[in-house]
Formats: C-alpha cells, sequence, structure tokens
C-alpha cells in the first residue's frame, strides 16, 4: 500500500479539536496542543491541518488567539473526506507494468490486474463515503 499514517492523523485531530471544542467550549486550538495531546510531531500536525484546512473541514485562524477549529458539524465529515483531504490524487496501488514480455495475451493479464486493483481502491472509497466520523464515536 502506498498511503502514510496522515489518514488516521488527521481523524484523531478533528475527534480531538471535536471532543475538546465541545467539552470545553474552545474555539480555536493551537497545533502545539493537538501535536502535544496527540503525540504526532509538530510538523507532522502542520502539514495534516494544512490538508484539512485545504479541503475546508477546518478553519485555521493566525496569531496570539488563533488556532484550529472544524468547518463543518462532525457529523457531516466522512471517511473519505478526511482521506481524499491528506492523500490528495494518491492512488491505492502502484503497478508495475514495465515488463520484458510483449504481445495480446500479455496486455490483457496487464489490465485485468489494473481493472481489479481499481475496484478494489473504489470498494474502499465507498466503504469510506459511508462512515461519518460522529460513527466513530458512538
Amino acid at each position: 500500500m502506498a498511503y502514510s499514517t496522515a489518514l488516521s492523523q488527521g481523524i484523531s485531530i478533528l475527534l480531538y479539536i471535536h471532543g475538546i471544542t465541545e467539552e470545553h467550549c474552545y474555539n480555536f486550538l493551537s497545533t502545539k496542543v493537538i501535536s502535544e495531546q496527540l503525540n504526532i510531531p509538530v510538523p507532522t500536525t502542520v502539514k495534516v491541518i494544512r490538508n484539512l484546512n485545504n479541503a475546508k473541514l477546518t478553519i485555521a485562524k493566525e496569531g496570539a488567539k488563533g488556532g484550529i477549529l472544524l468547518a463543518k458539524a462532525l457529523s457531516e465529515i466522512t471517511l473519505l473526506d478526511v482521506f481524499l483531504a491528506v492523500e490528495p490524487g494518491k492512488a491505492l496501488f502502484k503497478l508495475h507494468t514495465d515488463v520484458t514480455l510483449q504481445g495480446k495475451e500479455v496486455d490483457e493479464v496487464k489490465q485485468k490486474i489494473a481493472d481489479s486493483l481499481q475496484a478494489a481502491e473504489i470498494a474502499m472509497q465507498n466503504h469510506l463515503k459511508e462512515v461519518r466520523l460522529t460513527d466513530l464515536l458512538n
């Protein structure tokens, strides 16, 4: 698999922001606090949050009273939303197609491999689309 731990980190960050803002009525949480509480290195936290911001899942505010806030209700965010935010444009499977063998049969087998792996990726994405972050809390 070609994916990093960014998906689980992104999910953890969103759930943490939700939990803290609900429990303590905080508005914005600092990246440093999020990093410390979730034991994710600050540079990684910054990168994941940047991706979440770009996907409009979080809002960032700069300055002394700045930090991160959810842009949507947790019930509106699916695992697929987080996945697409933190793993933009990455294919699940990387195909090896540079083979010496040639011919119609070889091309057909390569196509069947590609089709099967693409179907698996689509199935995974369809499942992620069905799971909302609030489902993880129940």
